[in-house]
C-alpha cells in the first residue's frame, strides 16, 4: 500500500541544455524494466518525482572536466492515495490493463461501455498527452479484483475520479478495461488524430515495435492551419561568434539536439512530407562558399557546399540563387571579403540531408576586421510523407498518380538496397505521358575559364545534389538522359586539337561536345558540317579573333552525368578567353520502353 518518491534538496552540476556531459538520471524501478523519469543538470532543483512501485533508482554521470558540488536528495515513502492508477501486463509502458488503488487494494475496471474517451482520461492522468485507444482483455487470469464496475468520462477530465464512477456492482461480461496510450509518428499525425493544443509530446516516427526509441518533441499545432509542426531544438540556436582562426573550416560547431539522436531525427525526416532548418551567417571580410572556406555537415556526415535558400550542393546561398548577391557575386554575400557587414540567411529544405550536424567556417583570424556570427534554427518537420512512396524515378511517381511538379525523394535501385535515396525535382508537366527527373549542381551559371596555357590546364569539377553513383543508378533505369553544354570562346583551341574535353561520371575522358556522338572528336557543327571553316570540327577550334560558340545536348546516358570539364589555351587574356555553361542532368522514361536516343 506504499510508493516511493524522491525530493531533490540541491543540484549543482555542469550546465548544458540537453545535459550532455554531467547529469543525474532518475528511474522508476530498477534493472532492465526500469523507466527513465528525468535527466537533470545545472542548478535548478527538479520537481518531486513519484514512482509507481516501492523501487526507484538514481545514477550520476560525470566526465570530470568540471568539478561542482553535485547533488543531494531524499527518498521517502507514502501511502498510495485512493484513485491512484497504473498499467500492468502491457508490452510497453504505454499500454496495459488499468489497475486503480482503493482502500489499500489494487483492482481493475469493468470493460462494460469502456470507450476511447475513458481511455484518454487514463492516459492523461498517467502523463501521456496524446490520443488513446480503449481495449478489453479477459479478466479471468488476472490477480487483482474488480474495483470499479462502471465508468463514464467526457474525455476532458483531469483524473478518473472526476468521471462518473460506480464502485459497487458486478461485471457480467468478465472483461477488464485496458488502454493503449498512443505514441504517434509525428505532430502532424497527432493533429490528424484530433490533438489541437501545442505542447510537449512523445513521438515514435518508425512505430513502437521497431527501429528507434520514442523521444519528446515540441508540437506547434497553431502556426499551420492544416498540419502539426514537429519542432526539435538544440544547443546552438543562439547567435554564436565564430572563434578566430585562419584555415578553411578551422572553426567547428557540432549541433546537439534536445533528447534526440541523429538516427531518431532521420526517422522523423523520412516520414515527414517536408522539413526545414533556418541558418544565418553574419560576416565581415571573410571567405565562404565560393572558395570552400565554409560549409555544413549533413545528418550522415556529408560535407554540403550550399546555404539556406539554395539547392543542395549548388555552391550558392539564397542571393546566388536569385541573382542579388553583393558586388555582383554569383555565390554568397559573405564571399565579398570586404570591410562591409553582410549576411547570408535562409531555410535549408532538402529533408534527405537534414538536420544540420555541424557547421564549419574559417578566415576569421585577423581581428577586428575579420569576424562572423552564425545562427542555426531548430529542425521543423511538416505533414506526413506516407502518402508519397519512395519510387525509382519521377516517371514511376507520375504513373502512381502524382501529377504535381515538385521535389520528391527517389531510389532508383529500390529502397533498402544499393544506393541511398536522394531528392530530385520532378517535372510532371513538360511531357503528357512521361516525367523528367531533374538534378541540379553548383556550376549551372556562365563561368569564365581561368587563364592558363596547357591542354586541359583548367578544370571544373561538378558537384551535384546527389552522389555520382546515385546518378548512375538513375541513368541505368531511365530510357534516356541528357545534359546541355555550351562553350563561348575566342582565339583558343578545343576538342579537335585535343586541348579541351570532359569526363564521364566514372572519370573517362570524352572528346566530343553537345550535339555530337561520344568520342567522335567533334561538336554539333562538325556533325552537320556547319563549323566556321572547312576542315574545322568545332567552332572553338578556329583559334581566331572572333567570338564563337559550341553548344548542344549530350545524350549518352552511360557516360552521364558530366563529372568535370577541362579547357586550355586561355593564357593570353583578353585576346584568348572562354566561358562554359553546364546544364542540369535530366532523365526520362523507363529503360527498354522507348528509343534510347529519343530527345527529351
Amino acid at each position: 500500500g506504499y510508493l516511493v518518491r524522491l525530493d531533490f534538496i540541491s543540484l549543482f552540476i555542469e550546465e548544458h541544455r540537453t545535459c550532455k556531459y554531467d547529469y543525474v538520471v532518475v528511474y522508476d524501478g530498477k534493472g532492465p524494466s526500469k523507466v527513465e523519469m528525468g535527466r537533470f543538470c545545472g542548478s535548478k532543483v527538479p520537481p518531486r518525482l513519484q514512482g509507481s512501485s516501492t523501487v526507484m533508482s538514481i545514477t550520476m554521470r560525470s566526465d570530470s572536466s568540471m568539478e561542482l558540488e553535485g547533488f543531494s536528495a531524499r527518498f521517502s515513502t507514502f501511502q498510495i492515495p485512493t484513485g491512484y492508477i497504473r498499467l500492468v501486463g502491457g508490452k510497453t509502458i504505454y499500454d496495459g490493463v488499468i489497475e486503480i488503488e482503493s482502500d489499500g487494494q489494487w483492482g481493475g475496471i469493468c470493460a462494460k461501455q469502456w470507450t476511447n474517451r475513458d481511455a484518454t482520461v487514463v492516459c492523461h492522468q498517467l502523463g501521456f498527452s496524446g490520443p488513446a485507444l480503449s481495449a478489453r482483455v479477459d479478466g479471468s487470469g488476472l490477480e487483482s479484483q474488480q474495483a470499479i464496475s462502471y465508468i463514464k468520462c467526457r474525455g476532458s477530465e483531469v483524473t478518473v475520479q472526476d468521471c462518473d464512477v460506480k464502485r459497487n456492482g458486478t461485471c457480467a461480461m468478465g472483461q477488464r478495461a485496458a488502454v493503449i496510450c498512443l505514441v504517434m509518428e509525428s505532430c502532424a499525425a497527432l493533429k490528424s488524430a484530433g490533438v489541437r493544443e501545442s505542447g510537449t509530446f512523445t513521438i515514435d516516427p518508425d512505430g513502437m515495435d521497431t527501429g528507434v526509441d520514442p523521444f519528446p518533441v515540441e508540437c506547434d499545432m497553431t502556426s499551420d492551419s492544416i498540419t502539426g509542426i514537429t519542432v526539435i531544438g538544440h544547443d546552438s540556436e543562439g547567435r554564436k561568434r565564430v572563434t578566430p582562426c585562419e584555415e578553411a573550416g578551422c572553426y567547428s560547431q557540432i549541433i546537439s539536439y534536445n533528447q534526440a539522436s541523429l538516427d531518431q531525427l532521420e526517422a522523423l525526416t523520412k516520414i515527414s512530407k517536408s522539413c526545414e532548418q533556418y541558418i544565418s551567417l553574419e560576416c565581415r571580410h571573410i571567405r565562404f562558399l565560393g572558395e570552400h572556406w565554409g560549409w555544413w555537415v549533413s545528418k550522415d556526415g556529408r560535407k554540403i557546399n550550399s546555404w539556406g535558400g539554395a539547392s543542395t550542393n549548388s555552391g550558392k546561398c539564397a542571393c546566388g540563387n536569385n541573382g542579388t548577391c553583393a558586388l555582383g557575386l554569383s555565390t554568397c554575400n559573405c564571399d565579398a571579403n570586404d570591410a562591409v557587414w553582410r549576411q547570408d540567411e535562409g531555410h535549408l529544405m532538402d529533408k534527405t540531408v537534414l538536420p544540420v550536424q555541424e557547421v564549419r567556417f574559417g578566415d576569421t583570424q585577423d581581428l577586428p576586421i575579420e569576424m562572423a556570427f552564425h545562427r542555426i534554427g531548430p529542425l521543423r518537420c511538416f505533414g506526413q510523407s506516407s502518402l508519397v512512396p519512395v519510387l525509382e524515378s519521377c516517371v514511376a511517381l507520375k504513373e502512381a498518380g502524382f501529377q504535381a511538379s515538385d521535389h520528391y525523394v527517389i531510389d532508383p535501385d529500390g529502397v533498402g538496397t544499393g544506393v541511398q535515396e536522394f531528392q530530385v525535382f520532378c517535372d510532371m508537366t513538360s511531357h503528357p505521358s512521361s516525367a523528367l527527373t531533374v538534378v541540379g549542381h553548383d556550376s549551372e551559371g556562365r563561368i569564365r575559364v581561368a587563364p592558363c596555357e596547357g591542354p586541359g590546364c583548367y578544370s571544373r569539377k561538378i558537384k551535384y545534389a546527389a552522389e555520382l553513383i546515385q546518378l548512375n543508378a538513375l541513368t541505368l533505369i531511365s530510357d534516356s538522359c541528357e545534359q546541355y553544354v555550351k562553350l563561348d570562346c575566342r582565339h583558343i583551341r578545343f576538342i579537335q586539337a585535343g586541348w579541351g574535353w570532359w569526363t564521364s561520371w566514372d572519370g573517362k575522358k570524352m572528346f566530343n561536345w553537345g550535339g555530337a556522338t561520344s568520342n567522335s572528336g567533334r561538336c554539333a557543327c562538325g556533325i552537320t558540317e556547319s563549323c566556321s571553316a572547312p576542315g574545322i570540327l568545332c567552332n572553338c577550334d578556329s583559334n581566331d579573333h572572333v567570338w564563337r560558340v559550341d553548344e548542344g545536348i549530350l545524350r549518352d546516358k552511360l557516360s552521364l552525368p558530366i563529372q568535370a570539364v577541362y579547357f586550355g589555351d586561355t593564357e593570353d587574356a583578353p585576346l584568348e578567353m572562354a566561358f562554359h555553361t553546364i546544364g542540369r542532368l535530366q532523365c526520362k522514361g523507363k529503360d527498354g520502353t522507348q528509343n534510347n536516343h529519343q530527345s527529351l
